[in-house]
């Protein structure tokens, strides 16, 4: 019999807990020597300082710091590629949230440089992915890019996320919930390995005993070791499991539902889709709202009628629903909905 060999990728080195920034210097250092740094605008505000002061203080040049223009786009890419090879960087440092970090590494994989991320929020796993998502100016989606490898190095400055507004700690609870919750559904189409498995399981398990805690921390602003633990969820299990399972791990239709706290609620209807019982779907409701999880859909939006079989059809054509076990129908996702919204008002 012929032997499995798989190919594990990993980040090279993450720094995580309260004060992981002030690492950033000495470990830039091993990589390069003149850093190009690009991120959101208030990811910026907020993290400067102190990554200049790192830098400084290693000895790391500085070319320039950039806004990266608010959408992770072919356009906005080529820019940055244009002014990393201007500066003669050596070293990239991406800072912010989803689409900032997505960025830098399309950047990094087209200029050929090893790349730092810096999540300001713990909204998504893509700090350690080897994965981007492109979209357009306008912020249509265009394409998902895999990369041969992760990011050379991960700061993860909890300090830094504690400030952050909740609604981003929220999504991220709520993402990372559902990577188990669809697990039992796409792993029929994706590679079973043992990482995967104990990945999903300890976020899942990390989220829904220690969510509350991490909330309240955000919300009081005072760290504590709940949300070390409920950010390691979010961002290093979720994105192990996300990096090893590949893109089917994580496509069903929780993620047709889209992004965001909107992928919380997505939990619930996979749940309803799935016609599991009562019971389940109030458990991961009560979990949901202990996370400040949506558990009914007009907390994200109202809808009429017409326009939720409008959202109905949508779902129905995203390629994330192929790999459900089932043929659903608009009647069925209907049916689910109306099923959540009726458990969670009672």
């Amino acid at each position: 019999m012929t032997p499995t060999i798989e190919r594990l990728d990993f980040p090279m080195t993450v720094f995580r807990g309260k004060g992981a920034l002030h690492s950033l210097g000495a470990f830039c250092k091993t990589l390069g020597t003149n850093a190009l740094v690009f991120g959101g605008q208030t990811a910026l505000a907020k993290t400067q300082e102190l990554i200049w002061d790192s830098l400084s203080q290693a000895g790391v040049g500085i070319t320039d710091t950039e806004c990266y223009g608010g959408e992770s786009s072919r356009h906005n890419i080529n820019v940055l590629v244009k002014k990393v090879r201007q500066a003669q960087a050596d070293v990239l440092i991406a800072v912010g949230g989803g689409k900032a970090l997505d960025t830098g590494k399309l950047v990094a994989d087209i200029c050929e440089l090893p790349l730092i991320t810096i999540p300001t929020i713990a909204a998504t796993c893509a700090a350690i992915t080897p994965v981007s998502v492109v979209y357009a100016d306008d912020g249509e989606f265009v394409e998902t890019v895999v990369f041969k490898n992760c990011p050379a190095g991960t700061i993860i400055d909890t300090d830094i996320i504690l400030h952050a507004p909740l609604r981003w700690l929220a999504a991220g609870m709520g993402d990372t919930l559902a990577k188990w919750y669809e697990c039992r559904v796409s792993i029929q189409c994706a590679q079973q390995t043992s990482l995967t498995f104990c990945a999903l399981a300890k976020g899942y398990e990390l989220v829904e005993r220690f969510g509350r805690q991490a909330r309240q921390a955000v919300e009081n602003r005072k760290h504590s070791d709940a949300l070390d633990w409920t950010v390691d969820a979010i961002i290093l299990y979720a994105g192990l499991a996300s990096s090893l399972g590949g893109e089917k791990i994580r496509s069903t239709a929780v993620h047709a539902a889209g992004h965001g706290l909107a992928v919380g609620y997505g939990n619930l209807f996979l749940l309803a889709l799935e016609n599991c019982s009562d019971e389940e779907i109030s458990e991961a409701m009560r979990i949901a709202e202990q996370c400040a999880v949506p558990t009914n859909l007009d907390q994200i939006v109202n809808l009429t009628e017409v326009e939720l079989q409008t959202v109905a059809q949508a779902i129905l054509l995203m390629p994330n629903m192929k790999n459900m076990l089932f043929a659903a129908t608009e009647d069925i996702v209907l049916k689910a909905i109306q099923r959540v919204n009726c458990l969670a008002r009672a």
